[in-house]
């Protein structure tokens, strides 16, 4: 028995890996894993909704059940851009409790991550990963050489826009993720400012930083916004999603 495993982010690239492994795996074997961290962007609960409707597919929800903040304040720490231990424990720790349970049934698991080309170090890590915990891992993106242009396209065409997320992130992430750097909080100021200073408090609480580096990147995010380092967010991979209807 198998079980074919998409990571289902509610970003286009897991969500054409879906529809990659409904073309090359049996239906009823795929399943679409998704972790609710409470903070994503409106839109990206849209997105996900619809491209299940769309490909006419339930979602696995597998969460912890805290959000990002209520994560960071049980656990006295606050991520940052070196350590998003968010990550670790509402996405990553999740879905090997999920794997648990299919070995326990005596599935074998295949995992379908949506990572590119550009990102070397998460595919390696991914691979490790698949070899200590008994698994898989595939990456159709690569194997396919799709774009996430590709990917935007694919979903447009059937009829689901991706999260207006896109219009100033370069991935569908939750808002105010702590693996960003500075670009990403200036655009987070403009975007989405209530989260904006959401996390400056958090910074002043716990009396740390959460952009990162050596000498004065170690700046707090009160700090980058009167500071006025206006730069554009620097994309990897530039896509168009059609016309911008963001509000936020």
């Amino acid at each position: 028995m198998q079980k074919i495993v998409v990571g289902f982010s509610g970003g286009v690239t897991s969500a054409w890996c879906a529809g990659w492994a409904l073309r090359n795996y049996p239906r009823e074997d795929v399943v679409l894993m998704w972790h609710d961290t409470k903070e994503e962007h409106p839109d990206t609960y849209r997105f996900l909704r619809e491209m299940a409707a769309a490909l006419d597919m339930p979602i696995t929800e597998r969460s912890d059940g805290r959000s990002v903040t209520e994560l960071f304040r049980d656990e006295g720490f606050l991520g940052n851009n070196q350590n998003a231990m968010c990550s670790r424990v509402l996405k990553v720790a999740q879905g090997d409790k999920y794997f648990k349970e299919l070995r326990a049934d005596g599935y074998e698991i295949t995992q379908i991550v949506g990572y590119s080309r550009n990102e070397p170090t998460r595919v390696q890590r991914m691979v490790g990963r698949g070899i200590q915990g008994d698994y898989t891992p595939r990456f159709p993106i690569i194997e396919e050489g799709v774009t996430k242009q590709d990917c935007v396209d694919w979903c447009l065409s059937l009829g689901v826009k991706p999260s207006s997320m896109y219009c100033w992130s370069a991935h569908a992430n939750c808002v105010g993720c702590v693996r960003g750097g500075k670009a990403y909080w200036l655009a987070v100021a403009l975007h989405a400012p209530e989260v904006y200073e959401q996390r400056a408090a958090l910074e002043e609480e716990f009396g740390n930083t959460i952009v990162r580096g050596g000498g004065r990147e170690h700046y707090t995010l009160r700090e980058l916004t009167n500071l006025s380092l206006k730069r554009a967010v620097n994309f990897k991979e530039a896509i168009d999603i059609g016309p911008c209807e963001c509000g936020d």
